[in-house]
């Protein structure tokens, strides 16, 4: 029997093909941002100006909340409340707070504390006076 010819070795490896990779919980997919719209989207009335009534959501996006946080430790609970109107009450609705110039004391502590008590979890800054 006549011998074989040496057998030619490839050294091209072949392409391994890894299992995907655990990305664990994927946070900012369409998913999410289409819940984190419709999330905020979904509003009840806060305060009504001159006939036109004033909404802000109903339960805000976790990212808020840990915003505000972050902002009434580091900088106060003045910045947090600002962020936290910016946040949750439209352009609109922010200009017709200045603007109306009947708003009582009580009303205004009212709209302020709905809007720290939407964004922020209880007791974060402590009890309330």
């Amino acid at each position: 029997m006549a011998a074989s010819a040496p057998r030619k070795t490839s050294t091209r490896k072949r392409a391994v093909t890894k299992p995907a990779a655990d990305l664990g919980i994927v946070l900012d997919d369409a998913a999410a941002q289409a819940e984190v719209a419709e999330l905020v989207a979904d509003r009840e009335p806060l305060f009504t100006v001159g006939g036109i009534t004033y909404t802000i959501p109903k339960r805000v996006p976790p990212s808020w909340s840990m915003k505000a946080y972050k902002i009434a430790t580091e900088q106060g609970e003045a910045e947090a409340l600002a962020f936290a109107a910016e946040k949750l009450l439209t352009d609109e609705a922010w200009e017709a707070l200045q603007e109306c110039e009947t708003v009582t004391p009580a009303a205004w502590e009212k709209v302020l504390n709905a809007l720290v008590d939407r964004i922020l979890p209880d007791g974060v800054l402590g009890p309330k006076a």
